[in-house]
Parts: C-alpha cells; sequence; structure tokens
C-alpha cells in the first residue's frame, strides 16, 4: 500500500491533520481498512484530539486484524489511561508484554505498578503508543525448522550401517618407523605451542554488541513546563534520533565514553518516554573494556563542567600521591592530579582482590596511576571520586 506508506509520512513528520485525511481517505477504499484507521487513531492521540481518537479506536475494535493485535492493545490501554483507568490499561499490557513488541508494554507495568494516577496522559501519546516501522507492517512468514528424530528399534527393518572405523595393526611398523612417527608428532605440538605461546595473540579484543533498537519511528519532543525542567533540552526529534544513532556509531568505534554521554544526556532530556527506555536498555551493551583497548579518555575540565551526564565513565588519571588507607576489604588514595596550571583533589577507592601494580617513576617522588569509573563529585571542594579497576602505584 504505497498511499498508506505516504500517509505515515506525513504523520512521521509531524503533519498530523494531512495524515489522517489521507489514511481516511484510503479507508473508504480498502474492503479491510484496520491500517488506514490505526494511522487515522494515532494521528488523533499525536495531536490531542481525544474524541477523534475514541472514533477512529472504535472503529478498529470493529475490524480487527490479528496482525494487529499488539499495536490495537497499546491503543486500548492508552485510552484506559486518558480515563484513568490504570487496572485496564495494566491488563492491556499483559497481553502484549512476552511478543516482539511488548518491551515497551514491561516497562509500564513496572512503571504503573508503583503509581496510582497518571497526569495528562493526553498530551504525552508518545510515551505510551509503539508504532511499526513501516504502514502495513511487513508480514512475517514463519519458516518450519527441521526436527531431528530418532527412530526405535523396528522388527524387519534394515541392519543400520556400521561407522567407517580406522584400525592398524603396530606389528606391520618397524622401531625405526615408530621412533619417526613419534619424533613428528612432538616437533609438531612443540611448534604448535610455541607460536601460540609466544608469536601468537595476547589477548583477545573485547566483542562488541549493537543492540537491535531505533527511534525514527518513536522519537517526539515532549513540552516544557515549570514542573519539569530537563537537563539537556531538545528543539527537533531529528536531533534525538541523531544522537541515539550516533550513540550506535560511537560504541561500533569502541568509543564507550562518548557513546555513555549521548545516552545519559537523552535520560536526562525532554526526550519522549520510549525514547529514554530504549537509551536505558542500551546503556547496559556498553562494556567494560580492559585497560590496553581503552581510547576513549577524558580530561578532567569535562568530567566536572558535566559530571552527570559523564557519571560512570572510565578515565586514566596519574597523579602525586598524598596517603592511602588500608580498611578492611578496601584500600583508599588521596592523590592530586595537574593539568595545566590546574590542580585537582582525586579520591579512588580499590577493593582489596584487585592487586596493586607496580609503577617506574624517575623522581623520588611518590605517583599513582588510576584506571576507574568515574562515580561524581563530593564536598565544596569537588574531589572527583573514583571506583578502581587497576591500579600503578
Amino acid at each position: 500500500m504505497a498511499d498508506l506508506a505516504a500517509a505515515f509520512a506525513l504523520f512521521r513528520e509531524g503533519r498530523f491533520s494531512e495524515a489522517r485525511a489521507a489514511a481516511l481517505q484510503l479507508a473508504e477504499q480498502n474492503p479491510q481498512p484496520f491500517w488506514p484507521f490505526y494511522l487515522a487513531a494515532v494521528a488523533s492521540a499525536f495531536a490531542g484530539e481525544v474524541r477523534a481518537f475514541e472514533e477512529y479506536l472504535e472503529q478498529l475494535i470493529q475490524n480487527p486484524l490479528p496482525e494487529g493485535r499488539v499495536y490495537l492493545h497499546y491503543l486500548e490501554a492508552y485510552y484506559a489511561l486518558l480515563a484513568r483507568d490504570i487496572e485496564k490499561a495494566l491488563w492491556h499490557y499483559l497481553q502484549i508484554a512476552e511478543s516482539p513488541e511488548g518491551w515497551l508494554a514491561k516497562a509500564l507495568l513496572r512503571k504503573f505498578r508503583k503509581m496510582k494516577s497518571v497526569e495528562n496522559p493526553a498530551f504525552h501519546a508518545a510515551d505510551y503508543i509503539v508504532l511499526p516501522e513501516t504502514l502495513p507492517p511487513p508480514a512475517q512468514i514463519g519458516k518450519p525448522t527441521a526436527q531431528k528424530t530418532t527412530q526405535g528399534w523396528q522388527y524387519a527393518a534394515p541392519a543400520a550401517k556400521k561407522a567407517f572405523s580406522f584400525k592398524f595393526n603396530i606389528s606391520q611398523f618397524s622401531r625405526t618407523g615408530l621412533l619417526v612417527g613419534v619424533l613428528v608428532v612432538v616437533f609438531s605440538v612443540s611448534a604448535i605451542f610455541y607460536f601460540y605461546l609466544y608469536r601468537g595473540p595476547k589477548h583477545v579484543p573485547t566483542p562488541i554488541s549493537i543492540p537491535p533498537l531505533e527511534v525514527a519511528s518513536s522519537a517526539a519532543v515532549m513540552p516544557v513546563s515549570a514542573d519539569f525542567r530537563p537537563q539537556y533540552l531538545y528543539r527537533t526529534r531529528e536531533a534525538i534520533i541523531r544522537d541515539f544513532d550516533q550513540a550506535k556509531e560511537f560504541l561500533r568505534q569502541k568509543k564507550i565514553n562518548q557513546c555513555r554521554y549521548l545516552l545519559q544526556r537523552i535520560l536526562a532530556s525532554n526526550a519522549d518516554f520510549q525514547t529514554r527506555e530504549k537509551s536505558r536498555t542500551f546503556l547496559g551493551f556498553i562494556p567494560d573494556l580492559p585497560y590496553h583497548e581503552f581510547n576513549d579518555n577524558l580530561a578532567l575540565p569535562k568530567l566536572l563542567a558535566e559530571p552527570a551526564l559523564w557519571s560512570g565513565s572510565l578515565v586514566v588519571i596519574a597523579g602525586e600521591l598524598r596517603d592511602a588507607n588500608t580498611r578492611a576489604g578496601y584500600t583508599t588514595y588521596h592523590f592530586v592530579a595537574r593539568e595545566g596550571a590546574q590542580e585537582y583533589l582525586l579520591t579512588a577507592f580499590r577493593e582489596n582482590s584487585i592487586p596493586e601494580e607496580k609503577l617506574e617513576t624517575e623522581s623520588g617522588k611518590k605517583y599513582i596511576q588510576v584506571y576507574g569509573r568515574f562515580r561524581g563529585l563530593t564536598g565544596p571542594q569537588r574531589v572527583v571520586q573514583l571506583e578502581v579497576l587497576r591500579v600503578w602505584r
């Protein structure tokens, strides 16, 4: 349905009234008008026109389609939220929580089980409705999987063929031949062992898994009010999509700090609920790279400028050690790092299960280098707090 795809494109551009008008024309021409009415319903919901949404939702309920079941449940749950009926909305979310598109239903189940009321759902439709990537969604044709069957004993069944086996008589070989064979085997094993021990790869690169998440079909900019002041303000949905896609590219390049920063900026912004939940899920895909693979260090002034958005980042920082205190289970290091003419106070915490490595220094001063996780700032002096992953002293 090329015309429906064009109407859906209008919807994605934020032209909700035009998308609805195009969808209603298609509904009159189509013997199965489920998807045109679906587009008319979501366009009305995103435009905040509740009565029109109710009208087209009723058309969907009267003309159901099996492949539209999940999306219809989302709309019915949203309608229940408009009526302040959280229990009914939860029932709809439970019906679809285990489906591939049910990730938002799971998140909303966790959210609403802790809440007794919801405020202004009519102005936040993007937070509660999952949209398909295309309209109509591509048909999912399941391929039959071959099942391995085992056959038991049967009367008069032909005998099973015996597996080929290699046999030889050792008496047929001379002592010299056996000795040569043993030497060849020993030499081969030694060569393989030498290659892998001294010439083979020392480290296996950390695998990077890019999450199968996208926000192009659902990203929306939420309105800002006096009660809601986000740390970062997006002006357009395209900026949200661009940041989310850039985070994927940073992860592919193992720029894990830059990736984390963009995702945490989305979480602290006026992006819609779906996009923020996807960003929260995305954060779980960021690995802790070993020291020899780390390539995304941060300067201390950058950490102090936006500590909340850089929280959890990995850093390598060296400085002059002031003191170290060991208590039950952990060691605390206090040290000073210098960048230019500026001095910074830092505190690093090391679990005693992490070994302390030796740092070679030329001067008589005590130095320390930490590879660790940035945990924030404390006190009026804004002391940098680090969780130690490796430490050299």
